[in-house]
């Protein structure tokens, strides 16, 4: 929080959420007016993850860059489409690769 304060000292206190629990769904859902935000760069697994997706914006970009939901076959449920969202995961590692 102090190193992304300091690089970029626009952000306050109230843009940064506790990703330990799904308290950061509320707080996200607060201050953008029940708007939602427009992309989402997801690690989270279990209920955090739907409570990540429950914080898209209509339209909203959701990338999956974990492992461990898409390695277990989580469920995720198609409703979250129906608010023309668009869903994707990537092997993050590959971006990384020096090959």
């Amino acid at each position: 929080r102090d190193f992304l304060k300091k690089k970029f000292p626009q952000l306050t206190d109230k843009n940064f959420a506790n990703s330990r629990d799904t308290s950061f769904e509320q707080h996200i859902l607060r201050e953008t007016d029940g708007r939602g935000v427009d992309l989402v760069l997801n690690s989270l697994a279990g209920e955090m993850l739907f409570a990540t997706v429950r914080c898209l914006a209509k339209a909203g970009r959701f990338l999956e860059v974990g492992k461990l939901d898409l390695s277990d076959n989580s469920p995720l449920g198609m409703s979250y489409l129906l608010f023309e969202s668009e869903l994707s995961s990537n092997d993050c590692p590959i971006f990384f690769s020096s090959n």
